[in-house]
C-alpha cells in the first residue's frame, strides 16, 4: 500500500509536474513568440529607418546641389537673370557661358583706315593703313547708338566702321576722346542699322570699386579682327590700381590686371565681372608682347566720367585737359619732366610749370616758371596726368597746398583756386 500510496503520490506529483511544465513550456512559447515579434519589428523598423535616413543623406545632397545649380547655373541657350543681373556677393561660382551668351552681342568690330604707312601688328604693304578693335555698346539715345573703345584704336583715323556680332557693316564717327585716359566715345546712326540688326543689346556697366582680387574676370573682344570676333578668355582680377608706365614721360595710373588673356585686337573690349556687368575696358596697349598672364583694363568708374565728358561736348576732339567753365583752375602750363630738365634739377618725378597765368592763383600766392610741383596737398605728383587727376577733384574756392622745388629749395605755397572761366575772363 504504502508503494501504490507512493506511486499515487509519485504520480500526482508527476501530472502537477507536467502541468506545470506544460503551463511553463506555453508561457514560455507565448514570451518566446512575443520576443521574436519585437526583434522582427525592431529590426524592420531599423531597416526603413536606415534606408530612410541613407536616402535623406544621398538625396538631400542631390537636391541641395540641385539648388546651388539652379541659382548660379543654366542652360547656355537660355540664361537666367541671375547670371547677368547682380548676384550676392558670396556667390561663388558663375557661368560663363551664359555670361559670354549675353554680353557678346554688345561687343563689337572696329576697323579703322588712315592714309599712313603702316606700323604696329596691324596694316598692309600700300593704300590705306588698317587696324582693328573691339567696341562696347552701352547706349541709344534718339538715332544714335553710343560705342565706348580705346582712343589708339581709332587715333589718326579717316574712316571708321563698325561690325556688329551678325557681320553688319556701318559707319561710325567719333564724338570725342581723351588721350590721357586711352577712351574714346563713337557714334552710329541707327537708321543704318534698320532692316539689319536683329537687335542692338547694351552692356550695364558695374562698380570697378567693389571688386575684389582674386574673384572671376571674363574678357569678351576681337583678339585678332573680325574673324575671331566675341572671342571669350577668362581668369581673375590679379591686382588693383596698378601704375603702367608707357614711356619715360607718361603714366597711366589705376588700372586692373587681370590674367584673362587680352590680345592687340582685344583693345576696347569688355572685362566683365561674375555679374555680367563690364567693369573695365581692356587694352592691349599696357601688355607687353614678351609677358603672358597680365593683362589690363581701364577701370569702369574711370571711363564713365570720361564718357560722360565726352557725350557733354561733343566735341569730336581730345578732352584731355579741356576745361569747363566752372573748373577749379590752378593757372600753370606744365610739362612732365623731360631728360633736359632730370639733368637740370635732379628730379626724376613732378610737372615742369613753363608759365604761370596773369591772375590766377598759382600767380597770387607766387607760384614760378621753371619751378617743379612735386606735391598736391600732401599727394604725391608723378607727372602731368596725376596733377590733372588730383585738381579734377578740388572745387573752386579751395586752398591748394603745393609742394614746390625752387632751384634747391623745398617750399610749401598754398594757392587759391579761382573758376577757369573768371580767369580766363581777365586775360
Amino acid at each position: 500500500m504504502d508503494n501504490n500510496i507512493s506511486n499515487h503520490l509519485d504520480l500526482k506529483d508527476g501530472q502537477e509536474d507536467i502541468k506545470h511544465s506544460s503551463h511553463y513550456k506555453h508561457s514560455r512559447k507565448w514570451y518566446v513568440k512575443l520576443t521574436a515579434y519585437v526583434l522582427i519589428l525592431t529590426f524592420v523598423s531599423g531597416l526603413t529607418f536606415g534606408a530612410g535616413y541613407l536616402s535623406a543623406l544621398i538625396y538631400g545632397d542631390r537636391l541641395a546641389n540641385g539648388i546651388l545649380s539652379s541659382s548660379t547655373q543654366n542652360s547656355d541657350t537660355q540664361p537666367t537673370a541671375t547670371q547677368i543681373q547682380p548676384l550676392s556677393d558670396n556667390t561663388a561660382t558663375s557661368d560663363i557661358s551664359a555670361i559670354a551668351s549675353a554680353v557678346s552681342p554688345a561687343i563689337v568690330t572696329i576697323s579703322s583706315y588712315s592714309e599712313q604707312t603702316p606700323g604696329g601688328i596691324f596694316g598692309n604693304s600700300g593704300g590705306f593703313y588698317g587696324g582693328t578693335g573691339s567696341g562696347i555698346t552701352f547706349k541709344v539715345e534718339d538715332d544714335e547708338l553710343f560705342i565706348v573703345t580705346n582712343y589708339h584704336v581709332v587715333e589718326g583715323s579717316n574712316e571708321i566702321e563698325v561690325i556688329f556680332h551678325d557681320g553688319t557693316t556701318v559707319a561710325a564717327k567719333v564724338l570725342g576722346f581723351d588721350s590721357n585716359n586711352d577712351l574714346a566715345v563713337l557714334s552710329v546712326d541707327t537708321k543704318l542699322l534698320k532692316d539689319k540688326v536683329d537687335q542692338i543689346v547694351l552692356a550695364s556697366f558695374g562698380d570697378s570699386e567693389n571688386i575684389r582680387i582674386g574673384e572671376l574676370a571674363v574678357a569678351i573682344g576681337n583678339p585678332l579682327g573680325p574673324e575671331y570676333a566675341s572671342t571669350v578668355t577668362a581668369g581673375i582680377i590679379s591686382a588693383l590700381n596698378r601704375e603702367i608706365y608707357i614711356n619715360k614721360n607718361t603714366s597711366y595710373v589705376n588700372l586692373i590686371q587681370t590674367d584673362a588673356a587680352i590680345n592687340p585686337g582685344n583693345s576696347g573690349g569688355a572685362l566683365l565681372n561674375g555679374k555680367g556687368e563690364v567693369i573695365g575696358i581692356n587694352s592691349a596697349k599696357y601688355v607687353d608682347t614678351g609677358v603672358e598672364g597680365i593683362g589690363f583694363a581701364i577701370p569702369i568708374n574711370q571711363a564713365k566720367e570720361t564718357i560722360g565728358t565726352i557725350l557733354d561736348s561733343r566735341s569730336g576732339g581730345d578732352i584731355a585737359y579741356q576745361l569747363a567753365d566752372d573748373r577749379a583752375f590752378l593757372g600753370v602750363q606744365v610739362m612732365d619732366i623731360t631728360t633736359d630738365v632730370y639733368n637740370n634739377t635732379g628730379m626724376r618725378f613732378g610737372v615742369y610749370i613753363t608759365d604761370v597765368i596773369a591772375f590766377s592763383g598759382a600767380k597770387e600766392a607766387g607760384i614760378q616758371s621753371g619751378d617743379i610741383i612735386y606735391s598736391l596737398n600732401g599727394k604725391k605728383v608723378q607727372n602731368v596726368q596725376v596733377l590733372f587727376d588730383i585738381l579734377e577733384k578740388t572745387r573752386v574756392g579751395d586752398t591748394l597746398e603745393v609742394g614746390i622745388i625752387r632751384n634747391d629749395e623745398i617750399l610749401t605755397i598754398k594757392a587759391p583756386l579761382y573758376s577757369y572761366k573768371d580767369v580766363m575772363d581777365q586775360q
